[in-house]
């Protein structure tokens, strides 16, 4: 099927091409896209390990809770959104809530 009547041809190949098809080029690539597939692994790392560090920078007493809800929110992401949330609570004031509404 033709779509347009043309007369262009190709009679070789670009220039860049004889480049593209050594092994030393392909293994530059590798190499790049290895390092920077690590180096965004890492970034993901530290922010998914925020809520930790954080609560032990706080000196928290729900610093563990948190530890576990970073390492389950792995699996799971609300849990890490869990482990945010009971760093930015001023757990004072929810056991005063809770001491108020019980009596």
């Amino acid at each position: 099927m033709i779509i347009h009547n043309t007369s262009l041809t190709y009679d070789s190949l670009p220039t860049v091409y004889a480049l593209l098809d050594t092994p030393v080029f392909m293994w530059a690539i590798v190499i790049f896209t290895a390092a920077l597939l690590c180096w965004v692994l890492k970034k993901l790392w530290y922010i998914h390990s925020l809520p930790k560090i954080k609560a032990k920078e706080l000196g928290l007493g729900q610093a563990k809770l948190v530890f576990w809800l970073c390492i389950l929110g792995l699996a799971w992401k609300p849990l890490w959104v869990l482990a945010v949330l009971a760093i930015v609570t001023d757990w004072d004031k929810v056991q005063g809530w809770i001491k108020e509404a019980r009596s």
